[in-house]
């Protein structure tokens, strides 16, 4: 016996059950977030020093209420990422558009602080821009609390099928989990290059090469999960926690040493959607060690 419409049924609600979470966790941070930032424009004052990597700056002796908001904006953006992946695997339009809507208000937000502090916090546009994006993401975030997002298919009757499924490994092909690992994939590839081209040195050439090597294990995890390898799921969970723990001891050690601007912002935001692609994955694939 194939139980398919139960099992359906069953990943629908833990899918919409980890959107819950991650929107309820977005929201608290948001509120969190916008109440850093205006204590920081009230309080704080900016530093003027005109160095080529002001990121770094707010970390060499910034305030720790701007070092914070810093913080929470990077994990704010990973998490609405993350939400938008989880979304698309759950296949409903209102879900996902919403999804959508707050990863674009997240990241407009997220983009316009980076931007704000690249301009030495001389844009107050840029900083009304992203109080405006926080402001957004807030309403979104707390619209999926409303009653119709909590549980699908309430009224929905579980049947079950009693003769075999006709649904065979050779036509079962998860096109969506390989196009975000592909990506996420591709992503790292592209930072271990540019890590190897762009920034000379020994350690850059280590982390670099570490980098790549990364990312083809996450294209090759695309590749074997695409496949329906046996063991694609446990390649692409290994791969992708890998990732998420390497780029991010990887991406502090550039934000800190970087002396361009450029290049802070470029490694920094490709690092990120990685994260949020890589973590999405993860908290997505099937919970046993190969696909049915």
């Amino acid at each position: 016996m194939f139980y398919l419409e139960t099992s359906l049924y069953s990943l629908s609600i833990m899918t919409l059950f980890k959107i819950q979470v991650f929107t309820r966790l977005m929201a608290s941070l948001l509120i969190v977030q916008f109440l850093l930032g205006m204590y920081a424009n009230l309080f704080v004052t900016f530093s003027t020093n005109t160095s080529p990597n002001p990121i770094a700056v707010i970390f060499q002796g910034g305030s720790t209420t701007l070092m914070l908001h810093v913080i929470i904006s990077a994990a704010l953006f990973v998490v609405s990422l993350l939400i938008l992946v989880t979304a698309l695997f759950l296949h409903r339009r209102p879900i996902t558009l919403l999804a959508v809507a707050g990863f674009a208000s997240t990241a407009t937000a997220a983009i316009s602080g980076l931007a704000f502090v690249l301009t030495v916090y001389a844009d107050d546009a840029l900083s009304y821009l992203m109080a405006v994006g926080f402001l957004a993401a807030i309403v979104i975030y707390g619209t999926f609390q409303r009653s119709e997002f909590q549980e699908p298919g309430k009224n929905k009757t579980k049947t079950i099928e009693t003769q075999p499924s006709s649904i065979t490994r050779s036509n079962i092909r998860p096109l969506g989990i390989t196009i975000v690992q592909g990506i996420a994939g591709g992503i790292v590839i592209f930072g271990g290059i540019a890590l190897i081209s762009f920034n000379p040195g020994t350690t850059n050439l280590v982390l670099g090469i570490i980098t790549l090597t990364l990312g083809l294990l996450g294209i090759i995890s695309a590749y074997a999960i695409w496949t329906i390898k046996d063991w694609s799921i446990k390649l692409a969970r290994t791969a992708n926690i890998a990732i998420l723990i390497f780029s991010t001891g990887q991406e502090s050690y550039t934000v800190a040493t970087a002396t361009a601007a450029t290049t802070v912002a470029g490694s920094l935001g490709g690092t990120l959607i990685a994260l949020g692609l890589c973590l999405g994955v993860v908290l997505n694939l099937p919970s046993r060690n190969k696909i049915p």
